[in-house]
């Protein structure tokens, strides 16, 4: 059953670091990962441009859990 909620916004700051907006904290690739399997939608912006970097931090979490 689909949820009417908006996504969470996670924003991505300098050295690739990832802040969870809800949980007013830095998360990591795999937290990332957990809420994907738990079904938690998300968005990633870049904290300095605004711009949508969902997809290539979806890539990043893949190669990571290809390499563990």
């Amino acid at each position: 059953m689909a949820t009417t909620e908006a996504p969470v916004t996670i924003k991505r700051y300098a050295e690739r670091r990832l802040y969870h907006t809800a949980k007013s904290a830095y998360v990591e690739l795999e937290d990332l990962a957990c809420m994907i399997e738990d079904g938690e939608e998300f968005v990633v912006h870049d904290a300095s441009t605004g711009e949508d970097v969902t997809r290539s931090v979806l890539t990043r979490v893949i190669l990571a859990q290809r390499n563990n």
